[in-house]
């Protein structure tokens, strides 16, 4: 069984990850002007805490966005990164991200063009409505609902669930109060509806980031002497045909490549259509489809490249310390002996499970939203409470399955929903590209399109 799902997810990454983002997100690069570049500094000043009362703010969107990408995929998804590819697979994740978020950039652009109200008077957008509306293709709509409810359930479920409790069970302890606790958190938030989880993911996302941050760095500066090293492996690994010394295996840039794409997709969600379904809420007093698309286009930009620089974080501490190259060792239990190793004291691990458990808990809460919307543009709102219900149920399930099973399913569903997301980013470019042009060449300024 592990053995197909393996040879499907190399087959869709070699065909569709590496050479889609590859070719589409370059090609949005040079028409777009590089504005992932250009523009970082607007995107920061656009963020505002301020929404209605129907809405959520960009702030929310912006947290609840990272708050889905600051998941396990920063933490244990970096250790099965350099254990599968090497160190050369975090230069293809930093490539990965730039490139991905161009994407992001046009699927939030499109998530807010193509967006309607529902019932409760809400702005409700994504893949799913531009697909539909926009690209005329309701039954390719239909599939990407269905892939994402998929792609929740076990990307933004069961694989953050296992590996939070993975180092407890292999410590002989229960993971089910952990996994309880969660259900019962998950629960609180998630049929609160869309306020209560913008204000649970704004209050989580920046306190969790910036703690780990700040303990990753001192790690660092007590291990100064390996950085340099550590960084030349990373870029000369990235580029070598030929398998490189170091640790049980070497890796060639092909291993690299295909490792460095799969875990940063996984990491950042770039292309896979989930900002454009939480930019899509974003209420603003500039009610202009074309400049407030734009500017939401530009804050989405920022995520993929502060989830990497989390990740770039997390592999240095896994170098510097070796703990990537312990045998016996696995996914979040590497980034524990990494921290005991750094802080000089056996207990540190604890850190990394208390931030596991929230970048978990916050990235499940963004999957079970998106997944949310999935089930409502298929079967109703009503469908949702049910589906939120159904999602806290299958926490539990999480710590009960294998690592590899997990990981390999998580990945193919994510790599069919890009594919399909791509679709209907280039099916609809025309419009993107026109518009942002225009803002570019000051036809738009960014008074405009601000949120004041």
């Amino acid at each position: 069984m592990i053995f197909i799902l393996t040879a499907l997810k190399d087959f869709l990454s070699f065909t569709v990850v590496v050479p889609l983002v590859t070719l589409v997100g370059g090609y949005f690069t040079y028409k777009l002007y590089g504005i992932q570049f250009r523009k970082l500094g607007l995107a920061v000043r656009l963020i505002s805490p301020k929404g209605s009362d129907a809405g959520i703010s960009s702030f929310g969107a912006i947290a609840a966005v990272l708050g889905g990408n600051l998941g396990t995929g920063n933490i244990a998804g970096i250790a099965v990164a350099l254990t599968t590819g090497g160190p050369g697979s975090l230069f293809w994740m930093w490539i990965m991200a730039f490139l991905g978020s161009i994407l992001k950039y046009v699927g939030s652009y499109l998530g807010v063009s193509y967006r309607e109200k529902n019932d409760k008077g809400q702005y409700v957008g994504g893949p799913m409505y531009y697909l539909s509306k926009g690209l005329k293709k309701p039954v390719m709509a239909y599939v990407y609902c269905i892939l994402l409810i998929l792609g929740a359930i076990t990307t933004g479920n069961i694989v953050q669930v296992n590996s939070l409790t993975l180092p407890l069970t292999e410590a002989g302890y229960s993971p089910l109060y952990v996994s309880l606790l969660m259900a019962i958190l998950l629960a609180g938030t998630t049929l609160g509806g869309m306020q209560r989880f913008s204000h649970v993911v704004s209050a989580i996302v920046p306190f969790m980031a910036f703690a780990y941050l700040i303990t990753c760095g001192y790690i660092l500066a007590g291990h100064t002497a390996h950085i340099m090293p550590a960084l030349e492996v990373i870029f000369t690994s990235a580029f070598d045909l030929k398998p490189v010394a170091g640790g049980a295996a070497g890796y060639g840039v092909f291993v690299a490549l295909q490792s460095g794409f799969d875990r940063g997709l996984f990491a950042t969600d770039s292309g896979l259509g989930l900002a454009a379904i939480l930019h899509a809420p974003v209420t603003t007093q500039n009610e202009k489809i074309p400049s407030n698309a734009i500017a939401q286009g530009i804050m989405s930009v920022l995520s993929p490249l502060i989830v990497m620089c989390v990740c770039m974080l997390t592999g240095l501490v896994l170098m510097v310390t070796n703990a990537w190259q312990m045998p016996g060792l696995e996914s979040t239990n590497q980034c524990m002996e990494a921290f005991c190793v750094g802080l000089g004291h056996s207990s540190a691990g604890f850190i990394v499970l208390v931030t596991l458990f929230f970048f978990a808990f916050t990235t499940v809460l963004t999957w079970a939203f998106c997944a949310g919307r999935a089930v409502a543009f298929l079967l109703g709102e009503k469908a949702n409470k049910w589906f939120q219900i159904f999602f806290v149920c299958v926490v539990p399930v999480g710590g009960a399955l294998s690592v590899s099973l997990a990981w390999q399913l998580a990945d193919i569903f994510l790599n069919l929903m890009l594919l399909l997301n791509m679709i209907g980013l280039w099916g609809l470019r025309k419009p993107v590209i026109e518009r942002t042009r225009a803002f570019l060449q000051g036809h738009f300024t960014e008074k405009e399109i601000s949120q004041e």
